[in-house]
Formats: C-alpha cells, sequence, structure tokens
C-alpha cells in the first residue's frame, strides 16, 4: 500500500485537512523531475540551474506551509485536551468528596465503581439533604460535546448501565448514575482523542521523512537529513519533550479512570478504554476504505479514454439479454463441442482409440485456440474426458481399464516438469519479493545514461537476462516500473514511451528461450528432451541466438519510433541504495547450488534421476526457513501449472494410443528425403504462427510431441534438435498483443491521461519481422551449434 493511502486510512476524518497533503507534495516533485529534464534537453546550463534552485526554493516553501499547518493544529487540540482533562480531574475529585460526605457511612458503602455494576443503595430521608446532593451533581457534568467519540462512548456506556440498574429507584441515585455515566463517557472521549493526537503526531513525522527521501532520491537532493533535524524535529509536536508529556497525560486518564471505575486496577481501565478505541479505529477505517475505493473509481473514470460500450443481444422467446462476449464464447464453445461430435463418428485412422484421441486432441486446441472457456479450465476436462473414451492402450494394444487409465493419466500430470515449474516460481518469488531482481536492475540502467538508444538497449537486456531467472511472466512487470520515472517525464504525445514498452515485451518474449525456467513453454520442451540436455547445452544453443535476435529488435525499434528525434535526453534511473542483507545472501546461494546443480544434471543423474528432485531444493528451502509463506505460495502462476498438466495428460494420450506414432509416420513420407534443416524451418514456422496467434505454452502442448515423434522415424533419428529448435521457436512468436504474457502486459499500460501506450499496430510493424529474423536465426545458426554438439 502507498503511503499516501496509509496516511488517509489512519487519519482521524474530522482532521484530515490538517495532515500533511503527502500527495501535493508528491506531485510537486515529479513535476520539477520532468521540468529539470526539459532543462537538460534545452541544453543551457545556466537556465537549468537557475530552474533547480528556484525549484527547491518551491518545495521548501511547501514544505514551511504543512509544517506550520501542523504546529497551528497541534497547539489547538493541545491545549483543549489538556484543558479538558484538568477539568475532568477536578469533577471526578468532586464526585468523591460527595461520595464521602453523603455516603460515607460504615454500613453504606458506596463507591464510584458500583456505575459499572449492579447495586441497592439505601433510601435518604432527609429532603433537604436530597436536594443539596442533586444540585451538587448536576454541577459535575457540563453540556456534553457532540463529537462522534462522545457519542460512540456515550452509547456504549448507558447499553451498560441500562442492563445493570434495574434494581435502583431512588431519584437521587438516578441523578447520580447518570452522571457518573456521562463522566465515563467523556473519559473515554478524551482517551481516545490524546491517542489520536499521538497517532496524529507519527503519521505526519512519517510524512515528512517520506516525502523529504523521495526528493532527495528523485531530484538527487540532500535535504531530507538537514530539514529533518533542524525544522522538524525542533518543531514543537515533534520534540521529544512534547512526546513524553503527551504519553503522560494519556497515562494520567487512565490512572483517573481506573480509580474511579476499575478499583485502581491500571490494566483492567486500558484493557477497557483501548476496546473502545480499538472499535472506533474499526469504524472509521472501514468508512475510510469504502470512501477510499469511491475516489479510485472516480479517478478512474475521469479518465479522457472512453470505455467501450459492449453490446447485448436479446435471446429470442424470452425476456433476457446477453453480452456479446458471451456470445462469443457461447458459439465457440457450441462449434468445438459439434466438431469434436463429427470427429467421434469419422473414422479417420481404422483404430477407435486413435479416433477417439484425434478428436480430442482438435477439441482441446479448437478450446485452447478460441478461449471458449480459460485456458486451464479446458486442461481440467482433458483427464476426464480421457478415461470415458477408452483412449489409452496397455502395451499390448488392449484398451485399459477405467481404473488402470485414470492412474496412469494422474501420474502423467504431476513430473519433473512440474516440479521444475514450482522450482522455478520459488526463485522467482524471492528474487523479487526481497528486492535483489529491482536491485540488480536499477543499478545496471543507472549507467545506462540518458540517451534513448543506449537506455532501450540496456533495459532490452536487462528484461532478457532477468527473464532467465524469474522468469518472461513476472519481469516485464518488474521492468515497467523500473521505467516509471522516465515515462511520468516524458512530454506529451512522445514516442520514446511506446519504443521502451514495446522494448521490453519483446525482449522478454525473446527471453523466454534463454534458460529452461524462463518460460513454461521452455520446461515443456525439456519432457520430450531424451537425455535431458542441462543447462549449459541450453545456454550454448539459446543465448547466442537470443542476442543477436534482441540487437535486431533493438535495431527495429529504433528505426520505427526513432527516440532521439522525440527526445534527446532521458530521466536517468537512480539505483536502489538498501544495503545487503543477509536474506538477500541466503537467497544468493540456494539459486546458485540450484542452477548449479542442473547444469551438472547430466552427470549427476545416477544419483538424482530427474531434475524435479533439484527443484526441491529452493522450494524447502525457501518455505522452510521463512522467506517465503503461503501468501507467496498462492500468488504463484497456478493457472500456468494447470494448462502444462492438461498438456501433458493430452500428450501421454496421443502417445498411448498410437495416434502420435501414426501422425509421424505419415508426416515421415512426406519429408523425410527433406534435409534436417529444412524439417527444422518448417516445423518452426509451423509453431510460429501457431504461438503467435494461439499461446507459446499451448503451441508447445499440441506440436511438440508431434515434432518429437517425427524425429524418431527419421532415416537418422534426430529428435532432440527438432525438439529444441521448435521449442525456442515457441518463444518467437511476438507479432500480436496475444503471443505471449509479455505483450499482454505491455498492451494493458496507460498514459497519464488513460490512452494506451501502444496498439495492435505497434506489434505488427515491429514484432512480425523481429519474429521471423529470430526463427531464422534458431533454423540456421541454432541448427549449426546443435549439430556440433551431435543432435
Amino acid at each position: 500500500m502507498r503511503f499516501s493511502q496509509t496516511l488517509q486510512l489512519n487519519a482521524v476524518p474530522e482532521w484530515i485537512d490538517n495532515y500533511v497533503n503527502y500527495d501535493t507534495l508528491k506531485k510537486l516533485i515529479f513535476q520539477l523531475e520532468r521540468e529539470r529534464v526539459e532543462d537538460s534537453n534545452a541544453h543551457d546550463p545556466e537556465l537549468a540551474t537557475e530552474h533547480r534552485e528556484d525549484g527547491e526554493a518551491r518545495f521548501l516553501s511547501s514544505l514551511d506551509e504543512q509544517l506550520t499547518k501542523v504546529l497551528e493544529f497541534y497547539t489547538q487540540k493541545e491545549n483543549e485536551l489538556y484543558s479538558m482533562l484538568e477539568q475532568l480531574d477536578a469533577e471526578t475529585n468532586e464526585a468523591r468528596d460527595i461520595q464521602t460526605d453523603e455516603f460515607g457511612k460504615e454500613e453504606y458503602h458506596y463507591p464510584l465503581e458500583s456505575v459499572d455494576s449492579t447495586f441497592s443503595p439505601n433510601s435518604i430521608a432527609n429532603e433537604k439533604d436530597e436536594q443539596e446532593t442533586r444540585e451538587r451533581l448536576e454541577n459535575i457534568a457540563p453540556v456534553r460535546r457532540g463529537s462522534r467519540a462522545s457519542r460512540f462512548s456515550r452509547r456504549i456506556s448507558r447499553q451498560s448501565l441500562e442492563s445493570r440498574l434495574s434494581l435502583q429507584s431512588n431519584r437521587l441515585d438516578d441523578v447520580y448514575m447518570e452522571q457518573m455515566a456521562d463522566l465515563r463517557s467523556r473519559l473515554i472521549l478524551l482517551y481516545i482523542s490524546l491517542s489520536e493526537l499521538e497517532s496524529y503526531v507519527d503519521l505526519n513525522r512519517t510524512a515528512f521523512e517520506k516525502i523529504l527521501k523521495k526528493y532527495d532520491k528523485v531530484l538527487e537532493g540532500n535535504l531530507r537529513t538537514q530539514y529533518l533535524n533542524k525544522m522538524v524535529l525542533d518543531s514543537r509536536p515533534f520534540m521529544p519533550q512534547t512526546m513524553d508529556v503527551l504519553k503522560n497525560q494519556i497515562a494520567r486518564v487512565e490512572r483517573i479512570y481506573a480509580d474511579s471505575f476499575c478499583g485502581g486496577s491500571t490494566a483492567l481501565a486500558v484493557r477497557q478504554m483501548k476496546s473502545h478505541l480499538r472499535d472506533q479505529i474499526t469504524f472509521e477505517r472501514n468508512t475510510i476504505w469504502k470512501d477510499m475505493v469511491g475516489q479510485e473509481r472516480k479517478t478512474h473514470d475521469t479518465k479522457l479514454i472512453v470505455p467501450k460500450v459492449e453490446k447485448r443481444f436479446k435471446v429470442p422467446f424470452i425476456n433476457y439479454s446477453i453480452s456479446s462476449g458471451v456470445l462469443r464464447q457461447i458459439i465457440c464453445f457450441s462449434l468445438s463441442v459439434i466438431v469434436f461430435i463429427i470427429l467421434l463418428c469419422v473414422n479417420c485412422f481404422d483404430n477407435q482409440q486413435e479416433n477417439y484421441c484425434f478428436a480430442l486432441l482438435i477439441f482441446s486446441a479448437l478450446m485452447w485456440a478460441t478461449e471458449a472457456v480459460p485456458l486451464y479450465a479446458t486442461s481440467c476436462l482433458i483427464p476426464f474426458l480421457i478415461v470415458p473414451l477408452g483412449i489409452l492402450r496397455n502395451a499390448d494394444g488392449t484398451v485399459m481399464a477405467a481404473k488402470a487409465a485414470s492412474k496412469a493419466v494422474f501420474q502423467s500430470m504431476y513430473s519433473g516438469t512440474i516440479m521444475m515449474l514450482l522450482g522455478g516460481f520459488a526463485l522467482a518469488a524471492a528474487l523479487s519479493k526481497y528486492g535483489i531482481a529491482k536491485a540488480f536492475a536499477s543499478h545496471v540502467l543507472s549507467r545506462a545514461g540518458t540517451r534513448p538508444q543506449w537506455v532501450l538497449l540496456s533495459i532490452m537486456f536487462v528484461s532478457g537476462f532477468l527473464s532467465m531467472f524469474i522468469s518472461n511472466v513476472a519481469t516485464p512487470v518488474l521492468c515497467f516500473s523500473l521505467i516509471d520515472p522516465i515515462l511520468r517525464t516524458l512530454p506529451d504525445k512522445s514516442r520514446v514511451g511506446p519504443c521502451l514498452i514495446l522494448g521490453i515485451a519483446l525482449s522478454s518474449c525473446i527471453g523466454g528461450m534463454t534458460s529452461p525456467i524462463s518460460s513454461p513453454q521452455d520446461i515443456v520442451t525439456l519432457q520430450y528432451m531424451n537425455p535431458n540436455p542441462g543447462w549449459g547445452k541450453w545456454f550454448a544453443v539459446a543465448l547466442p541466438v537470443a542476442i543477436l535476435s534482441m540487437f535486431v529488435c533493438w535495431g527495429l525499434l529504433l528505426l520505427v519510433y526513432k527516440p532521439t528525434r522525440d527526445t534527446p535526453h532521458l530521466n536517468k534511473i537512480k539505483p536502489t541504495k538498501e544495503k545487503v542483507t543477509k536474506s538477500q545472501v541466503y537467497i544468493m546461494v540456494i539459486m546458485l547450488v540450484t542452477i548449479a546443480l542442473w547444469c551438472a544434471e547430466s552427470s549427476l543423474e545416477q544419483y538424482l534421476g530427474d531434475t524435479g528432485i533439484i527443484a526441491a531444493i529452493p522450494l524447502f528451502m525457501f518455505f522452510g526457513t521463512g522467506i517465503l509463506g503461503k501468501d507467496d505460495l498462492n500468488n504463484f502462476l497456478w493457472s500456468v501449472v494447470v494448462l502444462a498438466q492438461g498438456g501433458m495428460a493430452l500428450g501421454n494420450a496421443v502417445t498411448s494410443s498410437g495416434l502420435l506414432e501414426d501422425i509421424a509416420l505419415r508426416l515421415k513420407d512426406g519429408i523425410q528425403d527433406l534435409p534436417v534443416i529444412a524439417i527444422l524451418a518448417v516445423f518452426c514456422f509451423l509453431i510460429l504462427v501457431f504461438a503467435t496467434f494461439v499461446s507459446h505454452t499451448v503451441a508447445a502442448l499440441i506440436i511438440l510431441p508431434i515434432v518429437q515423434q517425427v524425429g524418431q522415424q527419421l532415416p537418422v533419428p534426430h529428435p532432440n534438435l527438432l525438439v529444441m529448435g521448435a521449442g525456442l521457436a515457441c518463444s518467437a512468436g511476438m507479432g500480436l498483443p496475444v503471443s505471449g504474457y509479455p505483450n499482454m502486459s505491455a498492451i494493458m499500460l496507460e498514459d497519464p491521461s488513460g490512452k494506451p501506450y501502444l496498439t495492435t499496430k505497434d506489434f505488427i510493424i515491429t514484432g512480425i519481422p523481429t519474429s521471423i529474423i529470430c526463427t531464422c536465426l534458431i533454423f540456421t545458426l541454432g541448427y549449426g551449434i546443435m549439430s556440433a554438439m551431435g543432435y
């Protein structure tokens, strides 16, 4: 939660205008930052220096204004509350005197504690004494204040008294108890108000600290230490002596309440009054939270972009209408079901199990391609259809029994590949949560200078590198936040923003091929490679292709957007200055050990068996030591896990039914006379088209099993070469906004006016040429490296 929201959530609603205006100060900082960037592009050092001094003076003036506002309000509330405390103290003492005078006999004990307990006092015979006593009691409590806290406390007190004073009947007792109840309510009100005043001081002190820290960070100033020590901490509300007096006054209220209503027990008094304070804070926070949500909605509604009005269609014969999106889903789902039923009835392969499996394969492909239901929902349906259709076969060709088939399906859905996926998620979560990835990226980008072309190249290679370890799903989100200081200082309609965002998206797609855990499709690729290539061989093939592809993409972006013409100098990104912690060192050690074991997996296979076993190391070492918690586990991309599991179940069914071998044999007859490089090119472009229009992961799940089988059926088998080349080509699909997670994240980014930075045209102009060139590098340069390795 941002501090501005924290401040609003914890502030006293009636005092909200008297807190530090944090949002206004932050906007002023960003405005000064933007002016500084404009001055750097104007190439006038004297003007830049003048503007810098003027900007600092404006910021200091605003700080002084806020500090004066806090000082004046604190002084006013302090005088008001301390005067109230003195008055209540005097009234309490007077009440004790009345108790001693009127009820001081030994046979009659009437303590003030009876306000909160059941009692039955003796009658008083003397009418004159009764009248005098009533007059003294009526003078104890002045007119009640109508504040929110007094109404809140009085309601609670009277509810308690009404339920407990059923035995009293004397008129004098009624007056006395009413005045004592009012006194109790006012004490609780005073306790709440003093506690709120203490919170007021703490929140404003934190606000000054944070806004000065932000100023120093954004504008490279040095105001925090000087202004805090000389102005803020020397101001009366923030002086230690002032806080000591305030805490003593709170303790004084606790003692008065304890002596009057709790038999002298301060602990009981504190517990009772804090319960009222807690109820009040809960009520206020719920109300403020609703207001904050409403304000956020209003903020989003005021954007200049016009929201799309979704068409609705009326259903014939019934008074009901559905949206165009729902109608599209119904049509796509119905079409998929119809094709599924038709294929179940058509004999395509002269074998029932193969026919049924082919129908299931086409049905799944249509459901995934059209997204009639979410991708992971389709994956959940696949195991259900495999067993009733009797698709799986035993080794002798007979149909597998339902119990054995269900066991085989579930075994295929949880394998070392899934453990690799979870291990990669754990590494990514730890690197992101503890700021390791952000610290690395910010230090690299801080050295890139201010020239747009070098900033673009740096952010692209940072995106590609981070994708190797925290996946190309999380990397774009992190990098988009890193360039926010640049985006917010760009002039209107600048082409630099779209250029940077598109560069991050495309380089993250390319980075999806750089390591076995950088994307889900790479982990699926490993499943169909035997033996496992390990990280070393994967790097040897993927890194040269990825690096050259990024340079090509960088050149295309510079050619299309020409960012240097638009803005010659950009705002410089500041590195994070936090010290390295023990947790960060621990995470790095575990990550390096895990990657080293993955690289050496082929030589350790006789001891570990599978790479999934190694993936258990970060899972245990992070969750077992508290580095990651339950919330981090819940934040894993479980939709991707379920999607992969459904694809593995489908792949197992296609293999077991014999359909995969049949398709491979038919394809082999048409391509066996072609050279291996041509076969690789055919499959690379086939999977590129599928990955561009559908999904990288879905393309790998559907096509890679066929590629593997074709490679095994060639006169000279090359299954690993074809599978790895086709797997890398999955990440080359980046020509549309739906072509991968990075593109989907980029298309959703909007400028301050609510207008998207990118359109589909941007992806087509730059993404499609980059995709084609990257694919050509895979089946040329990649083919040469894989052939040299013996694939």
